[in-house]
């Protein structure tokens, strides 16, 4: 009928360890001739272009807060407003993503917040406008924003 095989426990235990180690290395040949499909973190959290949105959309799942600032350069009040959004960009690196980008075609800037909480659009916006956004999507907001 069948035939028994008589496998020593030794020679199975040393099968399954090989068959480990083939799939590791076979899985590192593979990552490596593989196009790469990570795109890189930018050096800083304040960048003048907008990030691929595969890398933003990560960001947000992972918690951090995206912040696209779009402005004219001849904005009266955008110097106010990029330096708010630039403290609050390098007070919490860990956390916020500031993009700023030029657009001579807007008559007033536009600030696009985005996290896992959703995301707000605020236009022409004073600083405690900028702070109430951040405080309300923000994933870890600053002790601050319990005391407002």
């Amino acid at each position: 009928m069948f035939m028994k095989l008589k496998l020593k426990p030794a020679w199975i235990g040393l099968f399954l360890i090989a068959v480990m180690l083939f799939s590791t290395f076979a899985f590192a040949v593979i990552q490596s001739v593989s196009p790469g499909q990570n795109a890189k973190l930018p050096e800083s959290n304040i960048i003048d272009y907008q990030l691929d949105p595969n890398l933003k959309n990560g960001l947000i799942q992972y918690g951090a807060t995206v912040i696209t600032f779009e402005y004219n350069l001849g904005c009266d009040d955008c110097v106010n407003q990029k330096a708010a959004l630039e403290f609050f960009a390098n007070e919490y690196k860990q956390q916020i993503w500031l993009e700023e980008l030029v657009d001579e075609s807007l008559d007033k800037s536009k600030i696009t917040i985005s996290s896992i909480y959703g995301e707000d659009s605020l236009i022409d916006a004073n600083e405690t406008g900028i702070v109430s956004t951040l405080c309300k999507l923000m994933s870890a907001p600053p002790v601050t924003c319990a005391l407002a």
